[in-house]
């Protein structure tokens, strides 16, 4: 039960807006997880039980992909918030250095996981 008091451990020195926006943050942070996660166990389910044994398995498959893709798309976006708001917390350099790069990194995923999303959706 440690793992819990260290998700929910507020410094001494905070006020409560940033209480708050530390909470906040948290529970954005787990709805993009958890949004990621149930794609994930939806695209499993899918590939197990639900395609095909005809012809068209491939095109399940890439289906399963593209649904898994905007899954994961959104869930990131829901990350994205929640490190945007941390970072109104702490807006050092380091922070916002820190926040410009993971924002970039998963752009970057976004833009290229969109391009493969659109390349199946025209199959």
């Amino acid at each position: 039960m440690e793992w819990i008091e260290h998700i929910f451990l507020i410094p001494e020195e905070s006020t409560s807006i940033e209480i708050v926006l530390m909470l906040i943050r948290k529970v954005v942070a787990l709805i993009g997880v958890v949004i990621i996660l149930w794609g994930a166990f939806v695209g499993i389910y899918q590939f197990l039980f639900k395609r095909s044994n005809s012809s068209k398995r491939f095109d399940a498959i890439d289906v399963i992909r593209l649904k898994f893709g905007r899954t994961i798309i959104l869930g990131l976006e829901f990350i994205v918030a929640a490190d945007v708001i941390a970072t109104t917390t702490a807006p050092d350099y380091y922070s916002v250095g820190i926040l410009a790069s993971l924002v970039g990194i998963r752009t970057l995923l976004t833009y290229f996981m969109n391009k493969e999303m659109l390349a199946l959706t025209k199959k």
